[in-house]
């Protein structure tokens, strides 16, 4: 089931850019998240994180499977595009020793709005659909509170 996000925060494309892909901003980012930091590195406008996050929200039939906290792997790119900019998004970890798989696009417009589009795919007989539909719940959560801190860092 795919995911949808919007948000709009006061600052040119250029600045989001920016801050998005600023190291200190991605481990203020994942630390509201409550994610134990492993290593973020930034190429241009290319972040890499690797962290652990705790399973807080995640429905309790799955919870009880996965443990208290689930490593992810998180890549995002950022491409100037026209007035604006577009990304693009991959995380990926494991469940139930199945890969887990999001990716999404981004797009950010000249009037500072961020649009979040994207889907999971989890590789699990009889419950994929159904962890897919949390997980790409968990991505909306994650990039309001990512919004959030985005909009401290710049407003």
């Amino acid at each position: 089931m795919p995911f949808t996000h919007e948000t709009t925060v006061p600052a040119t494309p250029q600045v989001l850019v920016d801050t998005l892909t600023d190291e200190s901003f991605v481990r203020a980012a994942l630390a509201d998240l409550g994610a134990d930091v492993r290593e973020v590195t930034v190429e241009g406008t290319t972040t890499r994180a690797r962290y652990t996050v705790p399973t807080t929200g995640i429905p309790e039939a799955f919870a009880r499977f996965v443990g208290d906290r689930v490593e992810v792997t998180d890549v995002r790119t950022w491409t100037p595009d026209g007035d604006g900019a577009t990304g693009t998004v991959l995380v990926t970890t494991t469940l139930f020793g199945r890969a887990v798989k999001l990716e999404a696009q981004r797009r950010i417009t000249p009037g500072a709005t961020i649009t979040s589009t994207g889907n999971s795919k989890v590789d699990a007989p009889f419950v994929g659909r159904k962890a897919e539909g949390a997980v790409d719940e968990l991505a909306v959560v994650v990039l309001r509170k990512e919004a959030a801190t985005l909009a401290g860092r710049v407003g």
